[in-house]
């Protein structure tokens, strides 16, 4: 009865999980979409035209009023972008308070489940980290008379990085990359979620040799960050603004749950 108890606690406490992380990354796909749309407005072309149609509206004395109804649309976007970018915040400190809450309940009420609910949530994380915007860059300069002229926005998740490395002909980058963020992780989170559902300890000891094996890895995670950043930081000019996304918070989640799950049951065992 107990054990049937807490397996459905732990399917409502990874539901949560999932609910906050989701609606996380989905304001965040939303601020992205209006960001894109507001640099587009703000390319030069589209910046010259409305500084005719500023110049034209005042000659007309407001009969020509294009440039007002563009102005008051380009407000609402402004505004429309900071409400999802802080939704999108909020409901990741949901998901991270949601983790915390529940793996100091399960560490006290067992440890067993305890083990499950590290290596389900480190499998979450990874999923939102790998999906989600993991950075957005800038490239703009402010011209004389025109204001400030947007000339690229990017954004990319990692698995879109991946697949926009590959297709620039950068096959062992992109190799590397998948097999550091994609695919070690992901194994690594299995078989530690595995060991959670085997008690006998000869099983368990083998488990924990294998991890202490490929944990040389593990700092492999954190260098495909860095790898990344590069990567989005190269090959800009003029002025460039960049700004993290919830995908860097989700990864970084996804390490610290990983090798705290991995010094734990070296304890454990």
């Amino acid at each position: 009865m107990r054990t049937t108890l807490i397996y459905l606690l732990l399917i409502l406490v990874l539901s949560l999980e999932i609910f906050f992380a989701h609606d996380s990354y989905k304001n965040s796909s939303n601020f992205i979409n209006i960001q894109k749309e507001i640099s587009k407005e703000s390319g030069l072309d589209e910046s010259i035209n409305k500084k005719f149609d500023e110049i034209f509206e005042k000659i007309s004395f407001g009969i020509y009023d294009k440039y007002s109804k563009e102005s008051k649309n380009s407000k609402k976007l402004e505004i429309d972008a900071k409400s999802y970018y802080q939704n999108s915040i909020k409901s990741a400190y949901y998901y991270f308070g949601t983790v915390f809450i529940f793996l100091v309940l399960f560490y006290f009420m067992d440890r067993e489940f305890f083990i499950i609910l590290l290596s389900t949530t480190s499998i979450v994380s990874l999923f939102f980290a790998l999906i989600s915007p993991l950075l957005t860059i800038v490239v703009y300069q402010n011209i004389p008379v025109v204001g400030d002229v947007i000339f690229s926005f990017k954004s990319k998740s990692i698995l879109n990085s991946i697949g926009e490395i590959y297709e620039n002909s950068n096959y062992m980058v992109a190799f590397l990359i998948l097999l550091f963020s994609v695919i070690i992780p992901l194994f690594k989170s299995l078989i530690l979620l595995l060991y959670g559902f085997l008690k006998e300890y000869n099983r368990g000891r083998k488990i924990i040799d294998f991890v202490h094996k490929i944990g040389k890895w593990s700092m492999a995670d954190v260098f495909v960050v860095s790898m990344l950043l590069v990567f989005f930081s190269t090959n800009q000019d003029i002025h460039t603004l960049l700004k993290m996304q919830i995908g860097i918070y989700f990864f970084i989640s996804y390490v610290m749950l990983s090798m705290f799950a991995s010094s734990f049951i070296s304890r454990k065992v």
